[in-house]
């Protein structure tokens, strides 16, 4: 049964609405004369959200195998696909489902450590929707064994939580306010979801509900949007590196752990909530403070890249994109090694790209590489003449621009 099952595709296909949504969104801002994004940030956001796509190819295997063997071993019940009643059952407990593994991440640090990134963006916007962990899908599945448990389907599970996914992209947004009584009520709406991602003392680890929130009412979690929000985490990254994005938490933890004088807190640092910081000597263990913040004296990180380098960032970040959204379309055409090549060269891609716009001194040198590399993709794939030469003319654009840009930088000097 697992070897043949095709999971549903609902997602995928929802990108072009995704980004039919997002340019809306510019449209209102536009508008309205407000600032609701910056390049730079969208670019660093979708990087990260290209990258949780490419690297959870290798990752959904692992919980849709145990979601299987514990459905074909140890349900309860049977659901029958077709049943209307069965669905909304689903879909409502895939949501309590997901309130726990969503706020047992904001509350244990392993977990936060996963699901940092989503918090990362200074901004608010639809585009922080698709801003997701490369590898917080090795464990999250864990939560979602109840599902198998009581008889959905495996189909059945993965499109409520595909639903689930897709009901709280527009969530993310500044340009709605409040919805109506009932609706703030029963939903997780933009209003709700905002206080979620502000580092406001008073919203820290609030709203956890993805389509309901009736769930954080009941187990304590909800907070009223009451002051304005400031959006990030507590300590900013302060970085567009979508590779680093996903791992400095872990790394952080490992040190952390590693420094720690006691042999109990090296574990306890794992799985105490996020601040929490060991005994020493002389200091008892205990939590760092939540600073106060306000959107007059907040200093965003906003690297001001010159125009050519935004220009050629642009370019190429669309077509990674647009390549990207390719892969995934046909990527039950490729075969696991076809699968590794491009996901290679596409996070070279984003990590070079998003070190030309920080202007990092080894951006260049990454630019040269990753391109070379594709050369070495081309050949695995074994295209035609045409295609080389357009990898030609990208490795002349890339020399030519980084010539100018180096001499501008030395002038500038």
């Amino acid at each position: 049964m697992f070897e043949n099952f095709t999971p549903p595709p609902i997602v995928t296909y929802a990108i072009p609405v995704f980004f039919l949504l997002i340019g809306i969104e510019v449209y209102i801002g536009y508008r309205k004369n407000k600032a609701l994004y910056r390049l730079n940030d969208s670019i660093a956001d979708l990087s990260t959200g290209i990258i949780s796509q490419i690297w959870g190819l290798f990752q959904k295997g692992i919980g849709l195998f145990a979601y299987f063997y514990i459905y074909e071993h140890f349900r309860f019940f049977e659901f029958a696909m077709t049943n209307p009643w069965a669905w909304i059952l689903c879909i409502v407990g895939q949501d309590f489902c997901y309130y726990w593994s969503h706020r047992l991440a904001h509350e244990v640090n392993i977990l936060w450590a996963g699901h940092v990134i989503h918090h990362h963006s200074e901004e608010y916007n639809l585009v922080v929707a698709l801003r997701q962990t490369g590898l917080g899908g090795i464990v999250s599945w864990i939560f979602y064994v109840p599902l198998a448990l009581i008889g959905f389907h495996p189909w059945m599970y993965l499109a409520s939580g595909q639903i689930n996914l897709i009901y709280q992209f527009w969530v993310h947004t500044k340009a709605v306010d409040k919805i109506g009584k009932v609706g703030e009520f029963l939903l997780s709406t933009p209003s709700h979801h905002r206080v979620h991602h502000a580092i406001n003392p008073i919203y820290i680890d609030k709203n956890h509900g993805g389509i309901f929130i009736i769930f954080d009412r009941m187990f304590g979690t909800f907070q009223e949007e009451t002051e304005p929000c400031v959006y990030g985490t507590v300590k900013p990254l302060r970085s567009f590196n979508p590779v680093y994005a996903n791992v400095h938490y872990y790394w952080e933890l490992i040190k952390q752990a590693a420094s720690a004088p006691y042999f109990l807190d090296k574990i306890k640092v794992f799985f105490k909530p996020p601040g929490w910081y060991p005994r020493e000597s002389s200091k008892p263990a205990g939590f760092l403070p939540i600073p106060e913040v306000s959107p007059a004296t907040f200093h965003k990180y906003d690297p001001k890249p010159q125009s050519e380098v935004r220009t050629y960032t642009t370019t190429w970040f669309v077509l990674v994109l647009l390549l990207s959204f390719a892969f995934l379309l046909f990527v039950a055409k490729f075969s696991l090694i076809s699968q590794i090549l491009v996901t290679v060269w596409v996070t070279l891609s984003l990590l070079s790209i998003n070190a030309l716009i920080e202007g990092k001194s080894w951006a260049g040198a990454m630019e040269i590489t990753r391109l070379l590399f594709g050369f070495l993709v081309l050949g695995y794939f074994g295209v035609g003449w045409a295609y080389y030469a357009i990898g030609i003319v990208c490795l002349l654009a890339a020399g030519i621009y980084l010539y100018r840009t180096s001499g501008q930088k030395a002038q500038a000097a």
